[in-house]
């Protein structure tokens, strides 16, 4: 199960980079057009916005992978180690949760809006929207294998 999360996370992460480097290209190029040849694309800002929700929505699937989402460990480490692991099921409970109420408000948004176009692109709404249900979906799938894997192997907790 490890190697299959691992490989979802480095997909994820491939996205959220390439949406990253594209947003870089497709601003440098706005501001090329506009300042150098006084003709701004009318398509590139509302491309670059897309890009950006591809980039933020795996990108935070991956930061849940990696667990270098916030979280605020003081409070954790303020109580015995006992408490501190429910802690962490509470935590990973409630980041699984926020997953799923993106996968069900992503896909009714997403599929809600698909039949209408971004008139700048061309494309379907849904299509800017589609990061939210299926990175709400590895945020969930994520969160639920950190939880398995503290509830089976529990692991002493690190000071400092």
């Amino acid at each position: 199960m490890k190697p299959l999360l691992n490989v979802l996370s480095r997909i994820s992460l491939l996205i959220s980079a390439s949406c990253l480097v594209a947003m870089t290209v497709i601003i440098s190029y706005q501001v090329i057009a506009r300042y150098f040849f006084n003709d701004s694309p009318a398509w590139s800002e509302r491309l670059a916005l897309v890009l950006l929700g591809y980039l933020v929505f795996f990108g935070a699937a991956v930061g849940v992978h990696e667990r270098f989402h916030i979280r605020i460990d003081a409070i954790r480490n303020a109580f015995p180690e006992k408490i501190g692991t429910w802690l962490d099921v509470i935590a990973n409970l409630a980041v699984a949760t926020a997953g799923l109420v993106m996968v069900v408000a992503g896909f009714t948004l997403t599929t809600t809006l698909w039949a209408f176009d971004i008139p700048s692109l061309g494309i379907p709404r849904g299509v800017a929207l589609l990061p939210l249900p299926i990175a709400g979906a590895l945020i969930t799938i994520f969160a639920l294998a950190q939880l398995h894997e503290e509830y089976t192997a529990p692991k002493t907790r690190k000071e400092g």
